[in-house]
């Protein structure tokens, strides 16, 4: 296979304003974002939703942002950065802030341009090749794009690349508001899914090309403003380890349900079932703390939730909460539902 091919097989374009997915309905009206599975790029529809914030945490990372990455922010768990600006080509770009744990990673960037430069144009703005490692090499994210074009120059074959290339397999979602006439806060808030992001000290960040999408006449045009944009960055000593909070079975209402695992981090909350024949989505999921308090779907991107047939029939489930470890207690009860409405109680208790 040449390398045309496999770019095109490969590159996949997140900018929220160009997605153009079929949503599926699942009890309630969802959104649905991509997530890319090696280098097929594949695109696994499943829980998304809309996500409710307050003022703060949306005015950091966009309407994107979590209830749990929220609640992470209420209490102390952010960096705010404000790093210099960095110029190329009448555009300045600085760091504004991030959120990092094993599941989320939020980041902002204030982005300044001169009077060449169209408002109206530049809010349909996304990073085209973004890159974030830390202070080992290891891939905290990448764009798509970038990583599709870093295959098709290291590997001659798609499934040399599948074999070698170590890709970000999270999904992500991108947005820009409007500061001022010349300034604009691009938002990228990213998933982990079920590989956790690297323990972190610095994150080094780099891009040179921001790409402007807008339709003209029915067709996407797009043009790119090239530069040279890198930072290095400290990772908050609260942010540099796991902050997971691990929980095991204490009884499931239905013992043909298989349990895998949960846990809790500051951002979130997850748990993965396997067997779980007829399960279904319900708009009244949820995970109750020993208060009573009740903690719903992030419902964010396909990253955050999952029904899927296994090899061998059966059914396995997970999705992700936005309880976090500032509302989690000793004790909780995870409710679920199958089709006919039957609900399904997990009881998990803290593993000490």
């Amino acid at each position: 296979m040449d390398n045309e091919k496999i770019f095109e097989k490969v590159k996949m374009k997140i900018a929220i304003s160009n997605v153009q997915e079929e949503d599926i309905e699942m009890n309630k009206s969802k959104k649905n974002i991509g997530k890319g599975i090696g280098i097929a790029a594949c695109v696994l529809v499943s829980m998304a939703g809309v996500t409710f914030a307050t003022n703060y945490a949306v005015n950091k990372f966009g309407n994107n942002a979590s209830k749990g990455v929220q609640t992470a922010i209420e209490n102390g768990y952010i960096s705010e950065v404000n790093s210099n600006y960095k110029e190329a080509n009448g555009i300045s770009v600085n760091v504004n802030s991030f959120v990092l744990d094993d599941y989320n990673f939020d980041i902002s960037f204030n982005i300044k341009f001169n009077e060449n430069y169209k408002m109206e144009d530049m809010l349909k703005m996304d990073i085209f090749d973004l890159k974030v490692v830390n202070e080992k090499g290891e891939k905290v994210f990448a764009t798509r794009e970038l990583e599709s074009e870093e295959m098709q120059k290291l590997y001659k074959t798609e499934q040399e690349a599948k074999e070698k290339y170590e890709n970000y397999s999270g999904s992500y979602s991108e947005s820009c508001d409007k500061i001022d006439d010349n300034e604009i806060k691009f938002n990228l808030t990213a998933t982990g899914n079920e590989k956790a992001f690297p323990e972190s000290k610095k994150l080094i960040i780099t891009f040179n090309k921001l790409r402007i999408s807008k339709w003209v006449e029915d067709k996407n045009e797009e043009s790119i403003l090239s530069g040279d944009w890198n930072y290095e960055i400290d990772v908050p000593e609260n942010m540099t380890k796991t902050n997971i909070t691990n929980y095991k079975l204490k009884s499931i209402s239905d013992e043909n349900y298989k349990f895998e695992k949960a846990y809790c981090s500051n951002t979130a909350f997850k748990i993965y079932l396997n067997n779980c024949s007829d399960i279904s989505w319900n708009e009244k999921d949820c995970v109750e703390n020993s208060k009573g308090e009740k903690f719903y779907p992030a419902q964010r991107s396909d990253g955050d939730g999952e029904i899927s047939t296994n090899a061998d029939g059966t059914v396995k489930f997970h999705n992700t909460y936005n309880l976090t470890n500032y509302d989690a207690t000793d004790t909780l009860k995870v409710h679920i539902y199958k089709a006919n409405g039957e609900e399904i109680i997990v009881e998990l208790e803290r593993d000490k």
